[in-house]
Order: C-alpha cells, then structure tokens, then sequence
C-alpha cells in the first residue's frame, strides 16, 4: 500500500494503542504517584517558609522534568516494536509505511504527552490532598502575592504555574507592549526550534535501538554549546529589547533568528523523511545497535 488513508491510520493507531495499552496504564499510575512522591520530597528537603516558595519551585521542577520527559517519550518511537516477534506482527499489518509510522509518532508524542500531563494532575491532587489534611508546615497557613492579589495556601496547586512557566513569554499579556513583528518572530522562532527538537529525537529513535535518548541527548547538548560558543564569539543577539528607567523604548530581531527560524524547519524536514526511509527499511533481523546498517545499503 502506497496511498494513505485516515480510516487505515485510525485502525493502525487504536492497535499500536491496544497492544501498549497496559504500558500506557501502568506509566500513567506509576507517574502519577512518582510526582506526588517528588512533591513531598521537595518539600520535607526543602522546609519552605511559606506556599508562594513552595510551589514556585514544584513547578519549577515539574517543568524540568516534564520537558525532559516529553524528549524521552519522542526518542522511544520504535521502542514497541523492537522485539523480532512485536516487529514481525507489526509489519504484516495491512497499512501503509506512512500510516505506521505516524500511528508510533503519535502514540509517543500525542498519547504519551496526554498520559504525562494526567500523571502531573492527579500526582499533584495527591499532594494537595495531602496538606490539607496534614496541615500547613509552617505557621503561616497561607500568604497574599501582592502583585497579583492571589493567595496562596500550603494546599494549592502547582499546575497552573507549571502552565504559565511553560507559556513562552510572547503569548503573555504583560508582553504585549512589543511589536506584533517582534512577537512573531519570537513565536516563529520557537515553533522552528521544538520542532527541530522533535525531529532529531524521532530521528534518533528510529535510527538507534539502544540508548536512544542518551546518544540523542548528547548530540544536542553538543548543537547547543557549539551555537552558545557561536553566538557568545561573535557578540550575536537574537531577540534584544532596550528598557530604560523600566520603561520599554525599542527591540531588534537579529540576523541569527532569521536565519535559524528557516534552517531549522528545512533540517527537520530532511529529520523526518530520514527517519521514514530507515523506517520503511525496517527488517525481522537488524543490527543490535541500529535499526539501519549503512554498510549494507
């Protein structure tokens, strides 16, 4: 089959999600008390003066890991199927290499990501159930942020913070004092660089059967420094605003952003029809460390 149907990519998605269906449950249990259980780690190591610092460093935390996760899920793509005999059912299904390979892209990066926020809520209800029964730790039972006029108790949530450090800065209100240019650049750049992200970690784990993540990991920290080194060498600034007094006067998109802003998608584009191509070549009997062996192509 060369041609791609939604109706087959239907079917192909609800049996990569039925056969990991008990994966998918036990992630979502065990995630969800693993969070309660960092939560109340953080706190009893921490000792906390009162809410506010509390959960500012929870979300703090909880965004660290939450985007390390998501990362993890994406360098797990053909993790599934791995095994000779998983490999061997999952290739004689009647669909398409395009539906197949899109139903594992967005098992790990849809599906997983829905289970992983869920885990996030209800390990964080538990904690909020927690203190309120145990009590506050501290005198202080709750503490007025000033700015925002919001109280906050010893049982408040962390997620809505979680949200608001994850939200990029452009889509704030207290941004909207910068051009709609300057903010869509800003915006334009990010989806280009978490889309890169997401192409090279797919590409990763599709290419490499063991350590994945790790491998991948590495080689990003590696773009990173070496675009840091970059940057810091030649005095570029991507995004600059000038203030004075606190007072907003002007801002600049720098030639870098540009420039990576449309690299970026043209590297991820070649990322993912690389990883379709290994994918399309998937055999019953590969390398122990590779999904595809160059020296045989």
């Amino acid at each position: 089959m060369n041609s791609f149907s939604f109706n087959r990519f239907g079917k192909m998605l609800r049996w990569v999600l039925s056969v990991n269906f008990k994966r998918i449950l036990g992630f979502t249990i065990a995630g969800s008390l693993g969070w309660f259980l960092a939560e109340m780690i953080i706190i009893k190591m921490t000792g906390y003066n009162d809410p506010l610092a509390m959960v500012w460093n929870i979300s703090q935390f909880g965004c660290v890991a939450f985007m390390l996760m998501l990362v993890i899920f994406i360098s797990t793509v053909v993790s599934s199927v791995n095994s000779k005999r998983k490999r061997e059912a999952f290739l004689m299904l009647p669909a398409s290499n395009l539906e197949k390979f899109l139903s594992l892209v967005f098992y790990t990066t849809i599906v997983l990501t829905l289970c992983l926020c869920l885990a996030l809520v209800i390990g964080d209800s538990l904690r909020m159930g927690w203190m309120w029964i145990d009590g506050p730790s501290v005198g202080t039972i709750s503490i007025k942020f000033e700015q925002t006029g919001e109280t906050w108790h010893w049982w408040a949530s962390a997620i809505p913070q979680m949200v608001d450090n994850l939200t990029p800065n452009a889509l704030k209100a207290n941004d909207y004092h910068y051009s709609t240019w300057y903010i869509t650049m800003q915006l334009l750049f990010m989806l280009a660089f978490t889309l890169w992200i997401h192409s090279l970690f797919t590409l990763g784990g599709v290419y490499l059967r063991k350590y994945s993540f790790v491998l991948t990991g590495l080689f990003f920290i590696l773009c990173m420094v070496l675009l840091v080194k970059f940057v810091h060498a030649y005095d570029i600034n991507m995004f600059t605003s000038h203030w004075e007094n606190g007072t907003y006067i002007s801002e600049e998109v720098g030639t870098l952003a540009y420039v990576l802003t449309i690299v970026l998608p043209i590297i991820s584009l070649i990322n993912y029809w690389t990883s379709f191509r290994i994918f399309k070549g998937f055999q019953l009997i590969t390398n122990k460390w590779t999904n595809y062996d160059i020296l045989k192509r």
